[in-house]
């Protein structure tokens, strides 16, 4: 009885890690659309890194500037994680995602981008975080339709 018990507990820490590690993913979306420095730099590890293909950012201070160029450079966007695929051990974890986003650049275009993240994990001070979060691009740039913007 008592094996059923510990396989119970083990299932629903490993659910309750899935959840909180989802919300971390969100987090990421709605702090980098919402430009909320706040919640965005609320959800790495202290030892984080952030590549991009514009640039990458080590640490907090690191992922501060790289989040803050990306503001500059990308006035309005708005991205959506899809498909993760996580995989939790212990006190780490790691995450594939499908990412497509919509964004309106500093010249005036509207896009249309997809790619992937790749994120790795880590419990730190008993919450998880953000280790690691690398962006690789599908499609570069696709136009919105015209008729389908509005500003």
């Amino acid at each position: 009885m008592t094996n059923v018990s510990t396989d119970l507990a083990a299932k629903i820490q490993w659910l309750a890690d899935i959840e909180e590690i989802k919300t971390l993913m969100a987090k990421y979306c709605h702090g980098i659309d919402k430009k909320d420095p706040d919640i965005f730099l609320g959800i790495w590890s202290a030892d984080a890194d952030y590549l991009l293909p514009r640039g990458e950012g080590h640490g907090i201070d690191g992922v501060r500037a790289l989040v803050e160029t990306v503001w500059r450079q990308v006035p309005r966007c708005h991205h959506h994680i899809t498909n993760p695929v996580i995989g939790v051990d212990g006190h780490t974890a790691t995450a594939k995602t499908d990412v497509f986003y919509f964004r309106l650049t500093e010249d005036g275009s509207h896009q249309l981008l997809s790619g992937g993240y790749d994120f790795a994990f880590v419990v730190e001070d008993g919450t998880w975080k953000i280790r690691r979060l690398e962006f690789t691009g599908f499609v570069s740039a696709s136009p919105v339709f015209p008729e389908n913007v509005t500003v």
